[in-house]
Formats: structure tokens, C-alpha cells, sequence
């Protein structure tokens, strides 16, 4: 018959209503939409009136789940989507969502490869490289990620060169002790993971190992 038999608060989640159709659970959707749809107990969906209302609660699910997973840290474009396919949510619904999240300022692929870079650069430095590598993995285009990379960088003052001095100090303190030639070889293989190119690896290890063995 398609009767709703039930328009239920849902716990823990203010604000929502999960739709009961025939005494089944058809979907949760916000009070805003009960309202807009003219939902009552005792009113009978016909199908144009079903698809939506599965409609209206795929799409706020959707933005319920996504604001929810980019309140925790920015996200980029690709990694929400994969987040909301994880739900199993309806790819119309995922799609009307990342347009709306986009939309309100939520979703900015460029502004997501800054603020990643930045984090980088602060926290966890390496080349250039490897944060175009993470970005890319993360779903965010090279035009991006790379316009994204030079303004982290610019803001940050930083250079290859100097990031490249930050890590390898760091890393050559740790290797402290260890065979020299071996701890070249482990050195120059962590800073390649890294993301730095070859070149400037051998030419900071020549410069810098020889200072630290004269020292010795």
C-alpha cells in the first residue's frame, strides 16, 4: 500500500526523522523535508511521491555523512566521494552532494592541495615530489596539486633545497654510528622515499658527510 505508518525522531541525530512506510523503515531524512513533502502518518506514497522521498533522504544523507567526514580535516573532492560510496549511498545523491559541498566552500581541490602541502612542510617536510605523489593518490588533478604545492610553498618561504636540509640533518643524526658506507647507501634511499631528486641527494651527502666526518 506504500502508507506511512510512522515518522519516528531518530536518536542521536537532532532534527531527523526516520520515515516508516507499511511499518519498514524507507529512510531517514532531516524535519525540513518532512514538511516540504507534506509527510503525515496515515498518507499513502504513490510512486513519483516514493522516489521522492528516497531521493531527499539519499541526498541528506549524503551531506550528512560528507560534512561529518570534513569536519574532522579537509578533505579532498575524490576522497569524500569514495567516503559516501563506502555508505553505499546512491551515486545521484553522492554527485548532488559534492556539488553542494562545493558549492557552500566545503570542497576545493586547489585550497585542499595548499592546506596539505602546508601540513607537510610544517610537519612532515619532503620534496616536492612526494607531495604531488600523496595528492595525486588522493584523487586531486596535477594542476591542482601543483598550483596548490607552490602556494604552500611561497607561504611558507620554503624551498626544495631547505626542506631538503631539514630532513637529511634530521636523518643523518640517526645514522650516527652506523658504518659510513652503509649509512650513505640507507640515507640516500630514505631521502629518494621522500621525494627529492637524486641530484640534490648526492651533492647534500657529499657536502654535508664530509663536514661531519672532519668534525670527527
Amino acid at each position: 500500500m506504500n502508507e506511512i505508518t510512522g515518522l519516528v525522531p531518530v536518536k542521536r541525530r537532532s532534527g531527523w526523522i526516520d520515515v516508516q512506510l507499511d511499518g519498514v523503515s524507507l529512510c531517514r531524512i532531516p524535519d525540513e523535508d518532512v514538511h516540504r513533502l507534506r509527510l503525515d502518518v496515515g498518507l499513502t506514497l504513490g510512486s513519483a511521491e516514493l522516489d521522492a522521498v528516497r531521493a531527499a533522504g539519499g541526498c541528506a544523507e549524503a551531506m550528512f555523512v560528507g560534512l561529518r567526514y570534513l569536519s574532522v580535516r579537509p578533505r579532498s573532492r575524490r576522497e569524500v566521494e569514495r567516503r559516501l560510496w563506502r555508505d553505499r549511498i546512491d551515486q545521484a545523491a553522492i554527485e548532488h552532494a559534492l556539488e553542494r559541498l562545493a558549492a557552500l566552500g566545503y570542497l576545493d581541490d586547489a585550497q585542499f592541495a595548499a592546506s596539505f602541502a602546508r601540513d607537510r612542510i610544517r610537519l612532515r617536510p619532503c620534496g616536492a615530489r612526494r607531495m604531488q605523489s600523496d595528492l595525486l593518490a588522493r584523487g586531486v588533478s596535477r594542476e591542482d596539486a601543483d598550483r596548490g604545492i607552490r602556494e604552500a610553498m611561497a607561504e611558507e618561504g620554503a624551498t626544495e633545497e631547505a626542506l631538503l636540509e631539514r630532513v637529511a640533518a634530521a636523518r643523518a643524526r640517526r645514522l650516527a654510528g652506523v658504518d659510513p658506507s652503509k649509512a650513505r647507501r640507507r640515507l640516500f634511499d630514505y631521502l629518494a622515499r621522500r621525494g627529492f631528486a637524486a641530484g640534490g641527494i648526492r651533492a647534500w651527502i657529499e657536502v654535508n658527510w664530509q663536514a661531519e666526518a672532519d668534525k670527527r
